[in-house]
C-alpha cells in the first residue's frame, strides 16, 4: 500500500538525473546548431544565386531589342507631343 507522502529520492539520484538531462540538452543544442549552420549556408548560396539571376534578367530586359525599340517609340511619342504643343502655342 502506497502512502500519501511523496516518495523519498536521495539527493545524489536527483543530481545524477539533473546532469543527465543537462547533457542531453547540450547535445541537442550542438546538433541543432550544426544543422542550422548547414541550412544557413545553403540559404546564403541560394540568395546569391537569386541575386545573380535577377541581375541577369534585368540587364537582359533592359538590353533586349524590343526594350530598345520601346524606348525609342516612347521618345518619339514624347517628341511628337512636344512638337504639337509648340505648334499650338505658335498658332495662338
Amino acid at each position: 500500500m502506497e502512502t500519501v507522502y511523496e516518495k523519498y529520492r536521495p539527493a545524489h539520484e536527483v543530481l545524477i538525473e539533473y546532469y543527465a538531462y543537462e547533457d542531453l540538452r547540450r547535445i541537442l543544442k550542438i546538433e541543432w546548431e550544426h544543422e542550422d549552420d548547414l541550412y544557413r549556408k545553403h540559404s546564403d548560396v541560394l540568395w546569391k544565386e537569386y541575386e545573380n539571376a535577377a541581375a541577369k534578367e534585368k540587364s537582359r530586359e533592359e538590353n533586349s531589342k524590343s526594350a530598345r525599340i520601346a524606348r525609342k517609340l516612347e521618345q518619339m511619342r514624347l517628341t511628337d507631343e512636344l512638337v504639337t504643343k509648340i505648334k499650338l502655342r505658335n498658332a495662338k
